[in-house]
């Protein structure tokens, strides 16, 4: 899921976004450091993240004009971990020393975007449930573990032995 910081100064368009974004699959931020990139409606400054400053437009824009825009973020199109390639769009991820391409499904995209966005961060099992599926920290699952296993199996050369998605104290990380 792609995620989006909205730093604009008008309440309707603020509040109409925050109604139609995460209807379209964009989960909304308050904070830029948690987001993928920035959504604004005046300068927006030079950050870390990439933002869209409609603000200049001549005419109205569709909705989904400006969907289409948002995913077009720089950090949601490709990402490299380890030697892999991930096409996050269409979920392909492929072996750059084989050039073996796998499907993914959404949540494993979603754990590996969430990875790499965090690397070298050991996150907590908690955070990785609350952040990928928006569960409850007391809710009983084994659905990280059993992704993070299927996870494994297309990532590691030995899954057995993993290489790339580590086991933590408390949790996973990726080198």
């Amino acid at each position: 899921m792609l995620r989006i910081c909205l730093k604009i100064q008008n309440a309707v368009i603020l509040e109409a976004l925050e109604e139609l974004l995460p209807q379209a699959g964009v989960c909304l931020k308050t904070e830029e450091v948690e987001s993928d990139g920035v959504l604004c409606t005046s300068s927006c400054g030079e950050g870390s993240k990439p933002s869209l400053d409609f603000s200049s437009l001549l005419k109205p824009m569709r909705f989904t004009d400006l969907l289409s825009q948002v995913r077009n973020f720089p950090y949601c199109q490709e990402i490299s971990i380890s030697h892999f390639s991930l096409d996050i769009r269409e979920k392909l991820l492929k072996n750059q020393k084989t050039q073996v391409e796998q499907r993914l499904t959404e949540k494993e995209c979603q754990l590996l975007r969430f990875f790499h966005q965090n690397k070298g961060e050991e996150l907590s099992k908690d955070k990785l449930l609350k952040e990928i599926w928006e569960y409850h920290p007391d809710t009983e699952t084994h659905t990280l573990e059993t992704h993070i296993y299927r996870l494994r199996q297309k990532l590691e050369d030995d899954p057995n032995n993993p290489q790339i998605l580590l086991n933590g104290k408390d949790g996973y990380w990726m080198r």
